[in-house]
């Protein structure tokens, strides 16, 4: 018998018109119909409707991220503006903190064995079997991750195990970081980055903490995502250029794919 699973996302109303919805109603099509989605929204509730999708008010169920974002509204440093004036995402805490504020208030709250983030400028093109998530979730494990040899994991797709003994540790010390701004303490502030320092030093410090690395034998790449197994059934349009396109691009894939979404690439 499979295991009881989420998933959360989070999207403000831009996002909620340039790709949410269309994430909405792919969720609603492929996903297991055993499977609940919790979104996150900022502003306009969504039109779009399925008793498989739960809507919560993000700054009326996050008042720390309120609080977080007043503390910091006129801190540009903090909002990705470099020494040189020019943005980087990796510095901007205020951005990346909806994700996080949204991805902890669900993970404490809900009830369910397994949930996955999954980052709403994703696509869901072909029916996904419960199986794939047992598969990308292994029994024991608290946290699966697509990681990159070289670099940050790309966390557009993680796992985290809500029956685990580590769960309320590892979710209260990530949202704690963001309560009395010791996030500021680390060389970057985006997602990716911090929840990698999080989960190695878990890794390292306990030995019932297990992870598992959902792309360790898949070719290494920029965007693993759709170089693991979840390619076979979902793209993920990180980046403006593959917003723009509605799709990743073909040198993106480091593996032929036999997919009729990828066909045309």
């Amino acid at each position: 018998m499979s295991r009881q699973f989420a998933v959360v996302t989070t999207f403000n109303e831009q996002g909620l018109a340039a790709y949410g919805e269309r994430f909405l109603a792919a969720f609603a099509q492929h996903w297991p119909r055993e499977v609940t989605l919790y979104a996150y929204h900022e502003g306009k509730k969504p039109d779009f409707q399925s008793d498989r999708i739960k809507y919560i008010d993000l700054e009326a169920s996050c008042p720390d991220l309120v609080a977080f974002k007043a503390r910091h509204a006129d801190d540009k440093e903090v909002q990705g503006t470099l020494d040189d004036g020019d943005y980087g995402y990796r510095m901007d805490a205020v951005r990346f903190a909806h994700k996080i504020f949204a991805l902890t208030h669900c993970a404490l709250s809900i009830e369910a064995e397994v949930l996955f983030w999954l980052d709403a400028d994703s696509v869901s093109f072909a029916d996904l079997p419960l199986s794939l998530l047992d598969q990308v979730m292994p029994e024991g494990v608290y946290t699966s991750y697509l990681g990159r040899p070289h670099t940050y994991s790309e966390c557009g797709f993680v796992g985290y195990a809500l029956s685990h003994p580590r769960h309320r540790e590892f979710m209260e010390f990530w949202r704690q970081l963001y309560l009395d701004d010791s996030l500021f303490e680390l060389p970057e502030w985006h997602d990716s980055f911090v929840y990698d320092v999080i989960r190695k030093t878990f890794e390292d410090t306990l030995p019932d903490f297990k992870t598992h690395n959902i792309t360790a034998n898949d070719p290494p790449s920029d965007h693993p995502f759709i170089n693991s197994v979840l390619g076979q059934y979902m793209d993920h349009l990180k980046g403006d250029s593959r917003k723009e396109q509605g799709k990743s691009f073909g040198d993106d894939l480091m593996q032929e794919r036999q997919e009729d979404y990828w066909q045309d690439e």
